[in-house]
């Protein structure tokens, strides 16, 4: 403890015991970025992907080359399960954003000595995001002479058109199907390639989650909307809110306690579950500690699809997503890197809209 006669050490004295402390002054320096690619929920994860591309997927493509020749056609087999009735033929559409910047120009050149330097504006500029869908089949997904085209250009910013959100996704993959089935005649199916973002997996307003449920009844939570039934043990379906005719709690949500008693799970020996533990810290493995986490580990919460999944499903074609921390497997990737390239040599833009016409 550093004892000192003054209220407070002058600074002299407190670089002095920095240094003997082992601290130097100095810049700070960038450390190495880590990601998660080797998770082990990650590997999990990466490893049943994979075993449906090569199972599921790749037998119903027709695969490519680097220089667009196709080297393997699908031998056609018999879809069965949930698949049964469907075109056979499967299409690869991969989806990802971009965002590029009013400022982010090429900074090298060849430059004679007699070249003046000039100032350049400070900051990034205005951005426009760029949403798009690419096939090995037919690169960019438009209809006709892209008079129809998924893409979308997104002027991102509270003064601009606000944020893009899982909502505006939702309604261009709506489109991205009309166009794909437009141009196959309905004879394919889609298979629809996302990043694992957060505003992917986003669920439907009225999609099961047992994440703040009560634990008694109530008659003012999930009301609007309502949540969709449950699934009992033996299969039937399972209402979530009492009758509107019931003596007492007509249309209130029964609670997570009434809907665990319901499905028999409740413990035998009488004792009582905490809603959820605390901070929802559960011990590892457990999967009925709590009134939350027993819900959260039942087959039909634990199957509850994304709004984007399940819409794309709905349209009778598939949706996947790439593994977390994977963006090497998307193609789309290197039309990214090209795109920037064409942008930075382009000619400087002095507003928006001259920009979104570099862009396209």
């Amino acid at each position: 403890m550093l004892k000192c006669n003054r209220a407070f050490p002058d600074v002299w004295t407190a670089r002095h015991w920095l240094k003997a402390l082992d601290c130097r002054y100095e810049r700070r320096k960038n450390g190495m970025y880590v990601d998660g690619h080797e998770r082990d929920d990650v590997v999990v994860y990466r490893t049943a992907f994979v075993k449906r591309w090569l199972q599921e997927y790749e037998p119903r493509m027709v695969v490519y080359d680097n220089n667009g020749k196709p080297i393997k056609t699908p031998q056609g087999f018999v879809l069965s399960g949930k698949r049964a009735g469907r075109p056979f033929r499967l299409i690869l559409v991969t989806h990802d954003e971009s965002t590029f910047f009013a400022n982010d120009r090429c900074k090298l050149g060849w430059l004679h000595p007699d070249f003046k330097n000039k100032p350049e504006p400070k900051g990034d500029g205005d951005s426009v995001m760029v949403s798009d869908f690419l096939t090995p089949d037919w690169g960019r997904l438009v209809d006709g002479d892209e008079l129809s085209e998924a893409r979308i250009l997104f002027r991102a910013g509270k003064n601009c058109d606000g944020y893009f959100t899982n909502t505006e996704l939702m309604a261009q993959v709506d489109h991205a199907i009309d166009i794909f089935e437009a141009k196959t005649n309905g004879l394919a199916t889609g298979l629809f390639l996302f990043d694992n973002a957060p505003s992917h997996q986003k669920r439907a307003p009225d999609a099961l989650s047992a994440r703040k449920m009560p634990k008694g009844p109530s008659a003012t939570w999930g009301q609007s909307p309502r949540m969709r039934p449950g699934t009992l043990p033996d299969g039937s379906p399972q209402q979530l809110y009492w009758p509107d005719d019931h003596s007492s709690m007509g249309g209130w949500f029964k609670g997570m306690e009434q809907i665990i008693r319901e499905r028999n799970l409740w413990l035998s020996d009488g004792s009582e579950l905490l809603a959820q533990c605390q901070g929802f810290k559960c011990a590892k493995d457990a999967t009925d500690c709590c009134c939350r986490r027993l819900l959260f580990c039942q087959p039909d919460f634990v199957e509850q699809k994304s709004a984007l999944q399940e819409l794309i499903e709905s349209r009778g074609h598939i949706c996947d997503f790439y593994p977390k921390y994977h963006c090497e497997l998307n193609f789309i990737e290197m039309y990214w890197g090209a795109a920037k390239f064409r942008y930075r040599k382009s000619a400087k833009t002095s507003n928006i809209d001259e920009m979104e016409a570099n862009i396209k």
